[in-house]
Formats: structure tokens, sequence, C-alpha cells
């Protein structure tokens, strides 16, 4: 092979690979755990209006989807950060034991109920997509990819934390949908 063919074939390879689309994740090793850890790259933020007790306030909810892989055994989360820009004197955080989550996607209700512990320290907070807020309480549900797949595939999606005394439904503010089923492509496949 002469070089200015093996030159047109690594040119050909370089803007075939630019051209790609990058993976919708972020990918690291956990040095402590020795885990991979796979992170969406635009999380799902769901919010509910709070004219109530302030203009422009709102509660809001980050879902963020990871795949954990301990050695080859994949095990899915999503992440789930609970947050307001209400003053807490007016509207407290809720209480730690508070961890119910109802998603309603397409009219489907789907019920999670949090893990006693999160399965990944989170003292990474970008690579988490954990907001820069004081009162942010963090929550972990063990899912699967069939029920990620459903996610990221709804047209209409609601989330209820029932245990909280206001009852009204979070609606997405942020539409990480999309990023969902990119993620799910790089990790899990279609």
């Amino acid at each position: 092979m002469n070089i200015r063919m093996a030159l047109f074939l690594a040119l050909t390879v370089l803007v075939s690979c630019a051209a790609r689309p990058r993976p919708q994740a972020r990918e690291f090793f956990d040095e402590r755990t020795g885990n991979t850890l796979s992170v969406v790259a635009k999380p799902l933020v769901l919010a509910r209006e709070r004219s109530d007790v302030a203009a422009h306030a709102r509660d809001y909810a980050t879902l963020v989807a990871i795949e954990l892989d301990r050695s080859g055994e994949y095990s899915h989360y999503l992440l789930l950060y609970r947050w307001s820009t209400v003053d807490p004197r007016m509207s407290p955080p809720p209480a730690p034991e508070a961890g119910a989550l109802r998603l309603l996607a397409d009219g489907r209700p789907i019920d999670l109920a949090p893990l006693d512990r999160l399965p990944v320290s989170l003292d990474r907070r970008e690579k988490f997509h954990l907001p820069n807020h004081g009162n942010v309480v963090s929550r972990a549900y063990r899912v699967d990819s069939a029920l990620l797949h459903f996610l990221a595939g709804s047209h209409e999606m609601t989330l209820r934390m029932p245990q909280e005394s206001l009852d009204a439904p979070f609606t997405i503010w942020r539409d990480g949908r999309a990023a969902l089923g990119q993620f799910l492509q790089r990790t899990v496949g279609p």
C-alpha cells in the first residue's frame, strides 16, 4: 500500500469518527470500589410551581440514570435529587424517610421504593448532575433497563412523592428523555 492510500484511509477514519455523535453517557472508573460507572449526559428535571409561597418559586426533582458495572455485573439506578427554591421556613425539605416515588408515564403508574443507601458516592458532584443547592435530599432507586427504555420513549410524565405533605405533581421542566434514550443505546442497547 502506498503512502497516499494510507493517508487517505487514515483521514477517512478520522472524519467518520468525528462525524459520529458523541455517546450520551459519562463513563468513569471509581478507583475506591473498582467499579465502572456510566451516567446519563443530561438529567431529567421535573418541577412544580410554588406560587403559594413566592413568585417564581419551585420544588424540583432531578432524575439521573446510572449504570454500575461491578466486574461485568450490571445494575441500573435512578438517582433522585429533591431540592427547592422555596425558603425552608415556608416549606421544609422532605423528611429523610419520605422517599417513595410515583411516576406516571403515558398513563402507566410506576411506584418506586428508595434504597437504604446510595449505590455510589456523590463526591464528584458534577459527574452525577448534583444541583448546586444547599438543601438537596438524595435518594436512589433500583430499576431495570426495560423501565428506563419506557421512560425514555414516554410522551407524558409526571412525578409525585406521596409521603410529602404537598400532593401537587412535578412536571417536566428540562427534558432529558432523548439523552436517556442515547444513554441506553450506549449502555444496554435497544
